[in-house]
């Protein structure tokens, strides 16, 4: 299948596209390559040249318009998505078992990078096995026998094989699938990874991804390595690294200068910045949220049981003030509220700025998680506004994304329904302390509102007020109140997602999670989804 080349104009505006939301994760292309392919492109459409003169070329290129395109969103660019993504996947497959090069691997990244965009992550999944089996195949994780390459071709090897475990943990450890590459430490601090690029902005934001990725994967294996789940030492020393590392992260990375007008949009250079500084923040923000939330898990479920959080940490040594202790898993189990909270008012902030969120395939997983984490505070009576705020502006993010992302859409329709279940909890708890209370007291004056007919009016008892001003409920429509969600009974939580996306066809969502009338909180789901990897 043989896509119509776009113009000059609407190719830039797609690799613009592509970078923007591979910013950070992906370093696939040099600047040179970027211009060169722009270049043979307008060639062809003049007709001076034949289009590319390596068919490697044509088919990274083509990926790189397919993901640009499918990240816009808009109608007029699905068609053409699913066209170049067809043609590259049948170049990138055309004899790829018999000669393995850099190419190769570049190809089957992209492809897996467009497969997350496109909802379907076992397709993901399979491309990045395949590139990552060709990097280690090609020794792109090994610089022993480098040394006599020349610098521009050991810089691609570097960043390819980077740009491959960046994707691979980040996909691993948001989707809860195994590690396509093998774990290999490298020192990416070594200036001859970089040193054949002209974007230093990029070069930086890489980089810092880079070691990030590092970072969090070997802090999963600290707290794999943990015998106590609530290992309070355990927690605060990971925590401590993390900020060590935040601490180094150059001043481009951590500030973001924008325009003074806000009501213009931000040119291509300034998003693709945003974005990539966006991707970093949300990394540290994951990780608090990885390693704070069993502590969240078990206060919350402590206070829904009924039960004080003195039972929590059962080690000797750590119990003998139980003041400290019961403030230390409190004081954690806050930490992983406020890094969700810190991470949906930074989209927030972003969208001040006019940023317009496409289909950002990692973001949305970054959001729903800390929608999550949010919606179960909610649910287990945390009375803060600021979390009601924050999942509601979290809604609002996926319902941005969900215009092009049908991964988005279901996180979106999840978190509704979470909304309207947390709401008819609340309303079930308020009608059995209304119940009790009523049992053993009687109310004595009632007020009546004046009628016109001199009759008297319906008092304003518990039963006549009780669907006109509740207390407890929210709305996601109200941006200072909050709103959240639920998933379908009968299903444990951890499994309720996998079954709605056996429901969908070709990647789409279809319909809305059903729900009981009467809510009936089954409390071990929440348990499982939040001591689990998302």
């Amino acid at each position: 299948m043989n896509p119509t080349h776009p113009s000059p104009e609407q190719a830039y505006l797609l690799l613009s596209s592509y970078l923007e939301a591979s910013s950070g994760v992906l370093d696939l292309f040099t600047a040179d390559e970027l211009n060169m392919l722009m270049a043979e492109r307008t060639s062809s459409e003049n007709g001076t040249a034949q289009c590319f003169s390596k068919v490697d070329l044509e088919a990274a290129f083509n990926l790189a318009l397919a993901i640009g395109a499918q990240v816009r969103g808009q109608a007029e660019y699905l068609q053409l998505s699913k066209a170049y993504f067809l043609r590259a996947r049948e170049i990138a497959f055309d004899g790829m078992l018999m000669s393995q090069n850099l190419n190769t691997v570049r190809h089957f990244v992209l492809l897996t990078f467009y497969s997350l965009g496109a909802c379907n992550r076992n397709a993901a999944s399979m491309f990045l096995t395949i590139a990552a089996k060709a990097a280690v195949i090609l020794g792109l994780h090994s610089s022993e026998n480098d040394r006599d390459l020349p610098e521009e071709e050991l810089s691609t090897r570097f960043r390819i094989w980077n740009s491959v475990q960046n994707l691979d943990v980040l996909s691993s450890f948001i989707h809860g699938r195994l590690r396509s590459s093998p774990v290999i430490r490298q020192n990416i601090s070594d200036p001859v990874l970089f040193s054949g690029g002209e974007n230093q902005n990029a070069q930086s934001l890489f980089t810092a991804m880079a070691k990030a990725c590092i970072l969090l994967e070997e802090i999963v294996d600290t707290l794999g390595k943990s015998n106590n789940i609530l290992h309070v030492p355990t927690a605060e020393g990971v925590l401590e690294r993390l900020r060590q590392w935040s601490r180094g992260l150059p001043q481009n990375v951590r500030r973001f200068s924008y325009p003074p007008e806000t009501n213009r949009h931000l040119n291509p250079e300034n998003r693709r910045v945003l974005l990539g500084s966006i991707h970093i923040s949300c990394v540290y923000y994951f990780a608090v949220i990885l390693i704070t939330r069993p502590f969240l898990v078990a206060y919350l479920m402590s206070r829904l049981r009924g039960k004080a959080p003195d039972h929590l940490i059962s080690d000797p040594d750590e119990a003998s003030d139980i003041n400290i202790k019961n403030n230390k898993v409190s004081r954690l189990a806050q930490v992983c509220v406020s890094s969700a909270i810190t991470m949906v008012e930074m989209c927030v902030k972003a969208k001040a700025l006019n940023f317009t969120f496409g289909n950002l395939c990692i973001i949305e997983a970054w959001i729903f998680g800390a929608g999550l984490v949010l919606g179960f505070s909610m649910f287990a009576g945390e009375p803060r506004k600021d979390i009601e705020g924050a999942f509601a502006d979290a809604h609002d993010i996926l319902g941005d994304i969900a215009l092009a992302s049908p991964q988005a859409q279901l996180y979106h329709n999840m978190l509704t329904d979470f909304a309207e279940a947390i709401t008819k909890y609340r309303r079930r708890v308020s009608d059995e302390m209304h119940y009790t209370v009523q049992h053993y007291m009687d109310r004595i004056l009632i007020f009546e509102p004046p009628t016109d007919t001199n009759e008297l009016g319906q008092p304003d008892d518990y039963d006549s007020v009780r669907n006109v001003d509740e207390p407890w409920g929210f709305s996601l429509s109200n941006p200072t109140q909050a709103d959240p969600f639920v998933f379908p009974m009968g299903l444990t939580t951890a499994n309720a997602a996998d079954e709605i996306l056996r429901n969908q066809h070709d990647g789409w969502f279809e319909g809305s999670i059903p729900f009981p009338e009467f809510f009936v909180p089954e409390l071990e789901p929440f348990d499982q989804l939040f001591y689990t990897v998302e």
